[in-house]
């Protein structure tokens, strides 16, 4: 047996007006949904877009007409009529893993395991920055914060990126960084 109809409207319901004094959420009357912004719907009908991406937004005989993307199964839907709550934009910001599809944390997933078999303990791998071109741009960090040092570089086609040439990238991060530490020391 199916819950699907019941947890939409537990969802719809717990999200339409959040909770804990509205931490991180602002209403639409507080502040203006925008495009990027990630929403929930209020004054609504319990459906698979109670939390969303505003994709688009165009006004109407007055009234705002919000193009939304499911977070569950990215489809498209136009709302209007309706009441949206702006979850927090920094919070939004901070999480770009929010808006990966599941090849983006298979991908991840490679890199992390590229430092494993380097036995990575003081170079780390640093979450990829993923463009809208279609390129990478991957980085490390250091363990603990112990230096500040980073050796961004962008990978034109993160598709087609092979571990090899990750693993390389990673062996030229961790000399780099040894280089350095020897000078300073």
């Amino acid at each position: 047996m199916s819950k699907e109809k019941a947890r939409l409207e537990i969802l719809s319901t717990l999200l339409s007006f959040p909770t804990i004094n509205q931490k991180d959420w602002d209403s639409d009357l507080a502040s203006d949904a925008m495009v990027g912004d990630l929403v929930s719907l209020c004054s609504a009908p319990a459906s698979k877009w109670y939390m969303s991406w505003v994709r688009e937004i165009k006004n109407q005989n007055g009234y705002r007409k919000y193009l939304l993307e499911s977070i569950d199964d990215e489809s498209l839907c136009w709302w209007s009529n309706v009441g949206v709550n702006v979850y927090n934009r920094k919070r939004v910001s901070e999480s770009p893993t929010w808006q990966w599809d599941d090849d983006q944390f298979k991908f991840y997933a490679r890199w992390l395991r590229v430092g494993r078999r380097n036995n990575a303990y003081i170079v780390l791998p640093c979450l990829p920055e993923f463009n809208d071109d279609g390129s990478v741009a991957l980085n490390v960090r250091i363990r603990f914060g112990l230096s500040e040092f980073s050796n961004p570089k962008t990978f034109h086609n993160w598709k087609k990126l092979l571990s090899r040439d990750m693993d390389v990238y990673y062996k030229e991060c961790e000399s780099a960084h040894d280089l350095l530490s020897s000078k300073a020391s």
